[in-house]
């Protein structure tokens, strides 16, 4: 079966692809057509590095001009690319694939802004992570890897993607089959059985012995959890790849993580992953977005992009809102829950 390894630019997900290597290594890339930006990147610290970093970006989507990801995550992943580059890989283009939903021209929302002409991702609707992650991921390994386009597959194998979850999160692995249930909608089904799902997902025995532990059979019998429409398997029905979680199966938890960027001073990460302006954010992470010289023109962009429909990213506040609360405040809702797509996380 071949190995991907699915990277968001984190901590984690770059540990586990420097350290667990594999056939190919994926980023989906959040496409903004234009923001506020200053042009050449400002007066940013790292300006030449970001420079480079979108230079790189453009070898995958000639017509890029900028993501909605923190630009210190871009730089991050050109240099991870240049580290796992090998004889197998182009020079200059490196070790990392670049995902671009407008590469296949099978979507109208290929890029953030024309979502937001229509439709504020949010909680409760994750449009983004659904159509410019999730989706372009599906079709570049049904074009490229599995073989012979995704309409006629040449082999039907499924690949085994790597998903970068630690220990100390093995709530996301369940979160990517079975979705919580609302109390007051609980339904109990006390015929259900896990093995059937194990059976027919590929679960591996690490994470079936965790399930185990954490009684995921008793949490559907008793309406807690429900079987998700979109299992991690599967796109629409199409079943095209099985999980894979190596630091989970080795006990890597965050604080090794942290120690050993700590030994690898070259990668500077910004303090969160995920997309600027993100609804996964904490308000304190948000405003900090607001102070911070590398997000500011992105934060500018979903203030407007509120405004322009009327809607806000967040249940509870407009992101100026969030720009006038004190700094000291520290609010959390249901808005923060973490994503468990498997294509955006650290």
């Amino acid at each position: 079966m071949i190995t991907v390894n699915s990277i968001s630019g984190g901590m984690t997900s770059s540990f586990m692809a420097l350290e667990f290597k594999a056939e190919h290594n994926l980023f989906a890339c959040v496409e903004q057509e234009a923001y506020k930006q200053p042009q050449a990147a400002g007066n940013h610290p790292q300006k030449e590095e970001i420079i480079s970093a979108h230079n790189w970006l453009r070898l995958f989507h000639p017509g890029f001009w900028a993501s909605a990801e923190d630009d210190r995550t871009l730089v991050v992943l050109h240099r991870l690319s240049k580290e796992l580059a090998d004889y197998r890989h182009y020079s200059g283009w490196g070790g990392i694939d670049v995902v671009f939903a407008h590469n296949f021209n099978e979507c109208r929302h290929d890029t953030f802004d024309k979502i937001a002409e229509h439709f504020l991702p949010n909680a409760r609707r994750r449009l983004c992570t659904e159509l410019l992650k999730v989706f372009p991921l599906y079709l570049y390994c049904k074009h490229y890897i599995i073989g012979g386009g995704f309409r006629i597959p040449l082999n039907n194998d499924p690949v085994e993607m790597r998903i970068g979850y630690r220990l100390d999160e093995l709530d996301r692995t369940v979160n990517l089959y079975f979705k919580m249930v609302e109390t007051k909608h609980r339904v109990p089904d006390p015929a259900f059985s896990l093995q059937p799902i194990l059976d027919r997902y590929r679960l591996p025995d690490y994470i079936i012995r965790w399930w185990d532990r954490m009684d995921v059979e008793g949490m559907v019998r008793r309406g807690e959890r429900v079987l998700k429409e979109n299992p991690f398997n599967e796109y629409k029905g199409d079943y095209y790849r099985v999980p894979s979680f190596p630091l989970i199966e080795h006990g890597i938890t965050k604080a090794e993580i942290v120690k050993y960027w700590n030994g690898k001073p070259e990668y500077q990460f910004p303090p969160v992953s995920n997309c600027v302006m993100c609804f996964h954010h904490t308000i304190r992470q948000l405003q900090s977005q607001w102070h911070n010289i590398y997000n500011q023109a992105k934060m500018e962009w979903a203030s407007d992009a509120e405004k322009n429909l009327g809607k806000t990213f967040l249940r509870h506040f407009s992101m100026d809102d969030i720009k006038r609360l004190p700094i000291q405040t520290e609010l959390e809702f249901s808005d923060f829950t973490g994503c468990d797509s498997g294509s955006c996380t650290d």
